[in-house]
């Protein structure tokens, strides 16, 4: 019997992630603020990297008549 919950196709997402080990602080680069955000947790500076996520879900607005 097979489960009706699979799991999501990762692929490699482009990241900002905290330059602070202790700090677990992480944002997608497309929803970055600016071209060098600092942490929103400890406002440390933030370093490029990249994780294998889930793709985002574009959702539609609410449509026009």
């Amino acid at each position: 019997m097979e489960s009706d919950l699979t799991k999501p196709e990762l692929s490699p997402v482009p990241i900002w992630r905290c330059k602070d080990n202790d700090c677990k602080a992480w944002i997608r680069e497309e929803l970055a603020t600016s071209s060098s955000p600092e942490c929103p947790l400890c406002k440390s500076s933030m370093l490029k990297s990249i994780r294998h996520l889930p793709k985002l879900v574009k959702k539609n607005s609410r449509k026009k008549k």
